[in-house]
């Protein structure tokens, strides 16, 4: 290499130097919190992972849904008899794995000798996952929405589950990462979260069950400004979807789960995908819904790709 091809690549170094650096893509948890950002954005979480292609709330559930795209996986958290988090809907070990018994009466090790069985009964050689598991293949690439959180074990002091899971999102510097979609009063979500409260997204409930609603939804919008509400409409009469308009005014955003007809007011996953998708999962983004849970990730991120409202 001659003096004048050194020089000249030394002066495209130099240059490219002092360019300035690109912008560093968010991760899915910082971009959800980005509540100022009017980009049209709907992010898409995984209703108990991918339950199509793996076993529901599985290691390989959870790294199928990363793949696809979404940005939030919602999962299942249930405690052990000594005390550890393992990834399962049900209270049992029954329904999902070849084994039997209740999860809160068995140790880590009891559990760990089961192998995960498909939705539809058939046998696999995935083991039952962990809380830590989950953590450390999400962790910057999908926030984790912990489901039965608010479920306390007989005979446990209110909130112990929260607590205990907290300490482990703590240990592994995931707090700001991880969901909670809880029906409490303020008061009570700041008793038991604590300073962490201001850490997680936490995620109140909209539910026209729940007493005094609209005092409870304004509490919250003054002490906690929330990241999301998540809305749970029976109809487009109900209190719950009246009260969509004051939650997009102070800038949070509206969470639905799409699983279920009783949550959309009917414009659910099933007229998604057997009628047209723009009569329910359409319906809820025009209606301002920007985070929507859904048994179909695949067929949802398609469909918000083609309509530009996904990264």
């Amino acid at each position: 290499m001659n003096i004048q091809t050194l020089s000249a690549t030394a002066a495209i170094l130099i240059s490219l130097a002092t360019l300035p650096l690109a912008a560093q893509t968010p991760t899915p948890a910082e971009a959800l919190r980005d509540t100022a950002a009017h980009d049209g954005r709907v992010f898409v979480a995984a209703h108990r992972a991918d339950w199509k292609y793996s076993p529901e709330n599985s290691l390989r559930g959870l790294q199928n849904a990363i793949f696809f795209g979404v940005d939030i996986i919602e999962t299942d958290v249930r405690q052990t008899a000594d005390g550890h988090f393992i990834m399962m809907h049900d209270a049992t070990v029954d329904r999902m794995t070849n084994g039997s018994g209740t999860i809160s009466e068995m140790t880590l090790a009891q559990i760990r000798g089961l192998r995960l069985k498909t939705n539809w009964g058939q046998s696999t050689t995935m083991g039952v996952p962990t809380l830590e598991e989950f953590i450390a293949e999400a962790r910057g690439r999908a926030c984790l929405y912990l489901d039965k959180a608010g479920i306390d074990l007989p005979g446990r002091e209110a909130g112990s589950t929260v607590r205990a899971l907290l300490n482990v999102l703590r240990q592994h510097d995931a707090l700001q990462e991880t969901i909670f979609v809880l029906d409490w009063p303020y008061e009570k979500a700041r008793r038991v979260f604590g300073t962490a409260l201001d850490s997680v997204i936490y995620c109140p409930v909209i539910d026209d069950r729940i007493p005094a609603l609209a005092d409870y939804v304004e509490e919250y919008l003054r002490e906690l400004r929330p990241v999301a509400f998540q809305f749970r409409m029976a109809t487009t009469e109900s209190e719950t979807y009246r009260l969509l308009l004051r939650v997009l005014a102070s800038g949070s955003r509206a969470f639905v789960a799409a699983t279920w007809p009783n949550h959309t007011a009917g414009h659910d996953d099933e007229t998604s995908v057997f009628s047209r998708p723009s009569e329910g999962w359409g319906w809820l983004i025009n209606k301002g819904f920007s985070v929507i849970e859904t048994n179909f990730p695949r067929d949802l991120l398609q469909y918000l790709q083609s309509e530009h409202r996904h990264r």
